[in-house]
Formats: structure tokens, C-alpha cells, sequence
């Protein structure tokens, strides 16, 4: 898992329009990602070396840190003044080179978001090791990815934000899976309350399996307003082949089961975006009017990347969670 904590090195110190006590800064984190942030005026120079605190974040409750009180002591993506805050920077106190993660010596944690009512239940083992798990990086961490993507064919679809579940059926065995566990049969958890409703059990192919987003009521504050939980599908993951499905295999897949897809915005396209157009192609809204959690972008022909999936999110940074 990707660090939180990064030594980084100031590329750039732009003003921002208007603002007379904060500017814009890009740094470089080496294997931590290129990150944009605001800093404090005339506290850094190019060439200069500071502390990142990515996303997620949760920073030591310290006076230090007395100024991210009203934000919980949570790191989170936004726009200031218009200008894209992505992490956190502050002068390097802790010794380091460039790149180093030095999320342990910062005392720094992971924020997890509390288990939605019902997500719980009887565990009846780890999540699969012959079936991935669902995990996209910040398109900020892996600029090797989006430099590889460019000039390429891709698609697009909408995050939505919920929580992910997985089914999966390999010689005649049926497993429903949270994020990281096999979850026994029961009534009362979401996930296999989608699966049951959708029948998975009797009409899931053996060798695949499937991953969706569960969104819906008292689930991430249900932005989408739906009226009752659902499954998004949007990724069908081949497990003999131990390949993911292209889009059109995974349209295919979700008219057999029945499932609705996440919506993708397009499919088939050049892709070609710069960081800052990247970042307001991911700003939008659910069709309720609300804000968006932000986008995904992949290959169209599932190419990989020194072994990794070419597929990364972008957040929406005017999304609230």
C-alpha cells in the first residue's frame, strides 16, 4: 500500500489571483506521485525540500497540527481560490531525500471510513488471492501510468461513491466478498442482499468474477439519493485467463445478470489531458444534482505498466464527502 507521508522536492511556486497569504506549489514525491498544493507565501522556493501529506491523512492531534482541528486533523482534495489542494506541505522537519515515505516517523495514520450499517457479518475468510483487489490509485501517484496512457485509446466512467463488493464463483463454489473478506451467507449484509437480489448464485458464470460499487441509503452518506441499496458493476475479472474484462465484455456480462453499470462518460477516445484538464474532466454531478465523486480512467485494451492495470481515479475536488 502507498505511503501517506512523503519527503518532496518544490518544483514550482506560482501566486494565486487574489490571495495575499497562501500560493501554489508543485512537488515532486519520487515513488509517492506529482502533487499540487498551497503553502503559506514566500515559505518555499523551487528546489526546496518539504513534508506531503497525502490524502487521507490523519494527522497527529499536536500543536503542530492545531490548524486541521476543524478539519478533524484530516488531509483531503479540494480547490482553494480556485487552485487545486491535494495534500498537505509543510518544511521539512524530519530527515529525508526526496521520495522517502516517512508516514511512520510523521506519526501519521490511515483515515478509513466507518462500515456502513449492514457491511458487517461473519467473516468466513481473506478475499481470494487468485482475484484482485479493488483499489485505484490517485492519478497524482502514478504519473507513469498517465504518461503511458497518452496518445492511447481509453474510457471513462463515473465514481460513485460506495462501497465495493465482489462475487465469484469457481468449480461450482459461490463467494460474496467485501473489500478484503469473504463474507458468510446472511440476510442482513448489503452485499449479499445485491447479490441474492440479482440472483448471482444461480446465474454468475464459473470462472468470473464480478466487482461492483454498493451504494444507497446509509451508505457514504448515499450522495447519489437513491431510495434503495443497488450494485454498480464495473469490472469483471476472468479468473483462469486472470484477466479483466474490456468494456464491451463487461456491458455484455451486466445484460446477462441484469446488473446496471457504473456510467461511462466515454469510451473509445484518444487520450490526450494534461493534470489540470484531467482534474475538471473529473468535476460533475450525480444525476440528483449533487456533486461527484470523481471519475476512473483505463485503458481500452487493458494494457499494463510494469505489471500494473492502466486505470487510475481522479477526484472531484469539489466533492464533499
Amino acid at each position: 500500500m502507498m505511503g501517506l507521508v512523503y519527503i518532496g522536492k518544490v518544483l514550482t511556486v506560482e501566486e494565486i489571483p487574489g490571495a495575499d497569504f497562501i500560493e501554489r506549489l508543485d512537488v515532486a514525491c519520487g515513488k509517492g506521485g506529482n502533487w499540487s498544493g498551497c503553502a503559506q507565501k514566500g515559505q518555499f522556493q523551487v528546489g526546496d525540500l518539504c513534508q506531503a501529506y497525502l490524502q487521507d491523512s490523519l494527522l497527529p492531534q499536536t500543536e503542530e497540527f492545531a490548524f486541521m482541528e476543524k478539519h478533524k486533523y484530516r488531509v483531503r482534495m479540494m480547490r482553494l481560490r480556485g487552485v487545486p489542494s491535494e495534500c498537505l506541505i509543510i518544511p521539512q522537519t524530519i530527515p529525508g531525500q526526496t521520495g522517502d515515505d516517512i508516514t511512520v516517523l510523521a506519526g501519521v495514520e490511515r483515515y478509513v471510513k466507518p462500515l456502513p450499517l449492514g457491511m458487517g457479518g461473519e467473516m468466513a475468510g481473506a478475499l481470494p488471492s487468485f482475484i484482485p483487489k479493488t483499489d485505484e490509485p490517485n492519478f497524482q501517484a502514478v504519473p507513469e501510468l498517465v504518461e503511458a496512457l497518452r496518445g492511447h485509446p481509453f474510457y471513462a466512467t463515473i465514481k460513485a461513491d460506495g462501497t465495493s463488493a465482489t462475487a465469484y464463483r469457481l468449480d461450482g463454489h459461490f463467494g460474496v466478498c467485501s473489500r478484503n473478506w469473504e463474507m458468510r451467507e446472511s440476510d442482513t449484509n448489503v452485499q449479499w442482499h445485491i447479490a441474492k437480489s440479482y440472483h448471482l448464485q444461480t446465474v454468475l458464470p464459473d470462472g468470473l468474477a464480478i466487482q461492483w460499487e454498493t451504494v444507497g441509503p446509509r451508505i457514504q452518506n448515499n450522495p447519489m439519493g437513491l431510495k434503495e441499496p443497488d450494485g454498480l458493476l464495473f469490472d469483471v475479472w476472468y479468473i483462469h485467463e486472470h484477466r479483466y474484462g474490456d468494456p464491451l465484455e463487461l456491458a455484455s456480462l451486466a445484460s446477462l445478470l441484469r446488473m446496471k453499470t457504473v456510467t461511462v462518460l466515454t469510451c473509445g477516445g484518444v487520450f490526450d489531458m494534461d493534470d489540470e484538464q484531467l482534474r475538471k474532466y473529473a468535476e460533475g454531478t450525480y444525476p440528483n444534482g449533487r456533486q461527484r465523486e470523481g471519475i476512473v480512467v483505463r485503458s481500452m485494451d487493458n494494457q499494463r505498466v510494469n505489471g500494473d492495470r492502466l486505470s487510475f481515479k481522479v477526484l472531484n475536488l469539489k466533492y464533499k464527502d
